[in-house]
């Protein structure tokens, strides 16, 4: 896949939608493309985060592995969607596990060359910084929400 094409879709990511057409660029050139047959794992929960995926083609399921072994779909997701991303920004625990639900392409970011590129562009992660926070936030608030109605249905049952 030419980088161009690589770039295309790095564009219409989230996390890379604030990135400019030079850093853009050098993105797209560190990029490598992988693909996976139905039920490979593209990373497995609790190893560490050393690379991101842009989905190109295909779907995956995103599974976490509950305390008893029981194991929850959290989402499923599809063309143009990234997953790990956080991972090559901090390298820690994957908290689930990224499985293909049929023939999948993905683009590849490996952590150590983003690191190196944005060493060498800073303006890439000042970029997605926004990015990050928001989702951030996001959470946050999502956990503040479901904090308040369990608080709410605790104290209707007392009633």
């Amino acid at each position: 896949m030419h980088w161009k094409v690589r770039r295309d879709f790095l564009a219409r990511a989230d996390i890379f939608s604030g990135v400019g057409g030079r850093d853009l660029r050098a993105l797209a050139k560190s990029c490598t493309l992988s693909s996976y047959a139905p039920g490979d794992v593209l990373c497995h929960q609790g190893e560490r985060g050393v690379a991101a995926f842009l989905i190109v083609s295909g779907r995956v399921q995103v599974e976490n592995v509950m305390p008893g072994g029981r194991s929850l779909v959290l989402a499923r997701l599809g063309q143009g969607e990234m997953v790990g991303e956080l991972s090559i920004i901090d390298g820690a625990e994957r908290v689930a596990t990224v499985r293909a639900i049929n023939e999948v392409d993905v683009l590849v970011l490996a952590q150590w060359g983003f690191k190196a590129l944005i060493k060498r562009r800073p303006s890439i992660a000042a970029a997605m910084l926004p990015v990050v926070v928001a989702r951030f936030r996001d959470t946050a608030k999502d956990l503040r929400e479901r904090d308040s109605e369990a608080k709410a249905a605790r104290e209707a049952s007392y009633h």
